[in-house]
This record gives C-alpha cells, structure tokens and sequence, in this order.
C-alpha cells in the first residue's frame, strides 16, 4: 500500500520549469495530502509533470484503487496485471500521446491529460474508473469515485486532493460552470450522454432476511447475457449474491444446495422481486430481448412459490415486451423424470427452460431427455491459458449440447474468456456484474430488511 504522509502543504508551489513561463502555478489549496512515489522513476514522471505543466494546469489525476483491491480480495494478486492492462488500454484508445499513464506504487494509478480540458479529463478518468469495476468486480457506484488532482511536490513526492465532480470546475476551463448553466448545443450533447451514462451502469440492490433464526443478505444485479455465435448482447439474467449478514461472506453453490428448501425459496423469490425491478429501471433499448430468471429445483417443485414466480414474471414480461427464459438451478443427483415433471409445468409460462448443474460431464450427460433446451454451468473462476480454457470448455459444450442442445456459461470476468468459449463451442454465455464480496469486506449496497 501507499505511504502516504501527513505534512502540511507548502506555502507556495513553484516548478524550475515554470520561468519565464506564461501559466502560473495554481494557488495551494487546504486539505491536500502527500502521497511519495515509490517507483524506480518517481524523479522522471515528476520531472515530466513540471515541463509539461499538466499538474499545474490541472490535467493530472489519480485513482485511488484501494476500494477495487478490497473488493477483489484473495484475487487481487492473480488480477493485478490485468487490472493494469485495462486501465492502459481504455486510456490509450481514446487519448494516445502526448497523453500518458501510469501506475504508482501498489495501488494507485496516473492519467495525464494535456489535450483535454480539466473537467473532461476528470469525467473520462472517472468514467474509466466505473468501466474498471463493471468489468472486474461489478458495479460500485454507490462509492465516491476514487479521483485526486495532483501536484508536484518534490523529487519524489505528489500532492493530492479528493475531486468532488459535481462541483469540480477549476478556473480557466472553458465549460467552467455546472452542466445545466452552460450554453451550447455541444454543452446539452455532453449533459444528455453524461447521464445516459449514468443510467446505463449497472446496478445492485440488497435485501436483508431472516427465516428460523438465519440472517442472510440477499444482493441482485442484472447479468448481461450474449449469444456467442455472433457475439451479441441479447438479454440479462437475474443475478443473486446470497451472503451471511454478519460479515458478507459469500455462499457459494454448495452452501446454497444445503440451504433450508423454505429459506431458499425466499431468497429465490426476493431475487427474482429485486432483478425485475432493476430491469424496468432500464430504457426499453437497454433491456434487450431476453430474461433469464434463476431459481432452484426446489423452489420450483413448490406449487405456492412456482405459482407466484410464473405469475409475476409473466406480467413483468408483458409490461417490457420480453421473452422469458426459466433457469432450473441445483439439479445435480436430481432423478431425470422429476426434473421432466417441473419443466413441463413451467415451460408454458416461458419462451424455454434450460437446466443448472455443476461443471461435470456426467452431470450433464445425466440431464438428457429431461425436456430441457439447454444447460448451464458456472464458470469456475480458475486461472487458465487459452488453450488449457478452450480444452476444459469444450468438453463441457460438447456434452452439453448432446445433452440438452445448447449450453450456457455463466459468470465469465472478461471478453478474453468469452471469446475463447466461442471457438470452444459455447452458444450463449454471461459476463459477471455482481461485486466479488470477501470475508469481512463491506457490501457498496443499500439494504433493506424483509420479513423474517
């Protein structure tokens, strides 16, 4: 982590390469913080700030990923080059040199923006901040953004100070002034695709329940879905996160499977209550074509919990013009004619009816003529090079469409996956939006408390 000092800011700020230089240094602002660099060319990158005059004329900023690496937990270290990578490269597809990057110490990270007027180059670092955590750990905009302006301060030392970007307009921009009193055709593009993009972030809600003395918090996302033959966006599953209450850790698939049935066809039902209405939050555009809604065998076998799931789903459905596709989780060692029994009673409530098992080739071999039109797997999460993943998916697609004639594969954490399930055969697969929660780790979500 940072070494970060607690020294009070200098009286004056003023850069060798600044005389004789028309720009003048900005005046020091109060609650700045120090941050030293530890980099083995900490004097370069500051030298390189001074003569470009980007920190002074407030083109430079920094991220702050503490609140990323917390979320990714044990993987962090596993995902580290990664995270790196993405950020190098949303930054350097839409600002190539003279814009630059690059990481400080273990947990921080550099944008220069010389091209770009200050508050913009503060919206694109944020946006690419936003973009960061959909893609790695699922959406976090109930946070503060992570954004300082920096300024140089010695050899190897920056000055920081936290952005607040509704009023984050430094003197001499040209837009200089809030959003909506600006003037300009070009102004209204800019306010109108600032908050399309606010409104296109995914989003996550949380539910605190109780059920015979178990305290579970029940958080739902809406999970993108593509079909992979040519890799399209056709809908969302309604994603579900089950954590204990107490300290957010995770239950993972087995801890689910061994769930009180009642206790599971309550958080089932909450899920399904909580994806439907982040999904009519969303523009009809943004919806797609497609919902997959997840529930477990046991739930379904429930004629109470199967009624009022079909029921409200369809009239969901109806009111955002969406064809239902109804996903069967926790099948493993379910006998084959049950699971025929429970598809045939859904299956005229939705478009199809796939099944959800663990990862195994017998498994999924087990779930032909169940009247299935598809199966589901979980991807694992294991770190693989491509050919090890194209091999491992492959053998699961090739069973899977034997089996049930397609197969699904939810929660991948890239498009690099995504692609390489393509050429292994996979016919639809999700990207995972739903925050990785640790041990300990706090939820970014508002709860609320459902009746025990």
């Amino acid at each position: 982590m940072s070494d970060t000092s607690q020294e009070a800011p200098r009286a004056q700020m003023t850069h060798p390469a600044d005389a004789g230089s028309a720009v003048m240094p900005r005046s020091p602002d109060l609650g700045r913080e120090n941050l030293i660099i530890e980099h083995d060319d900490a004097v370069e990158i500051i030298e390189r700030l001074r003569e470009t005059h980007v920190d002074i004329n407030g083109h430079t900023f920094l991220l702050k990923l503490d609140t990323l690496i917390v979320r990714l937990g044990i993987k962090w270290e596993g995902k580290r080059e990664q995270v790196l990578d993405h950020l190098k490269t949303a930054f350097e597809r839409a600002h190539p040199e003279p814009n630059w990057c690059i990481p400080v110490n273990q947990d921080c990270w550099l944008g220069m923006l010389p091209e770009s007027d200050s508050r913009k180059g503060a919206l694109f670092i944020a946006e690419t901040w936003r973009e960061l955590c959909g893609f790695f750990v699922g959406d976090m905009s109930a946070l503060e953004v992570p954004l300082y302006d920096v300024l140089a301060e010695d050899v190897d030392r920056i000055s920081l100070k936290k952005i607040d970007l509704a009023t984050y307009f430094p003197a001499g921009n040209a837009d200089n002034a809030p959003i909506k009193a600006r003037h300009g055709s070009s102004t209204t593009e800019d306010a109108k695709a600032e908050g399309a993009s606010a409104a296109q972030r995914p989003l996550i809600v949380a539910t605190n329940l109780s059920h015979a003395g178990r305290n579970l918090k029940v958080a739902s996302a809406v999970e993108p879905l593509f079909e992979m033959k040519k890799m399209v966006l056709i809908g969302h599953r309604l994603e579900s996160m089950v954590m204990e209450n107490l300290d957010n850790t995770l239950l993972d698939r087995k801890a689910l499977a061994n769930l009180d049935w009642g206790l599971r066809e309550m958080v089932d039902i909450l899920n399904i209550d909580q994806g439907l209405k982040l999904l009519k939050l969303r523009s009809p555009e943004q919806r797609k074509m497609m919902m997959v809604v997840p529930a477990a065998f046991s739930t379904f076998a429930s004629a109470r919990a199967r009624q009022k799931i079909t029921q409200e789903v369809q009239k969901a459905a109806a009111e955002m013009g969406l064809k239902v596709l109804f996903e069967i989780r926790g099948l493993d060692g379910v006998p084959p004619h049950r699971v025929l029994e429970i598809v045939s009673l859904i299956k005229p409530f939705c478009m199809t009816v796939v099944g959800s098992v663990s990862p195994d080739r017998k498994i999924i071999a087990a779930l032909a003529k169940c009247g299935l039109s598809g199966v589901c797997v979980e991807y694992d999460g294991a770190k693989r090079d491509e050919d090890t993943l194209r091999d491992y998916l492959g053998g699961l697609a090739t069973t899977a469409k034997l089996s049930a004639g397609a197969c699904m594969v939810q929660g991948f954490d890239n498009y690099r996956q995504m692609a390489v399930a393509r050429l292994a055969g996979v016919t639809h697969a999700s990207m995972r939006t739903a925050a990785l929660m640790s041990p300990k780790a706090p939820a970014p979500v508002a709860t609320e408390d459902a009746g025990s």
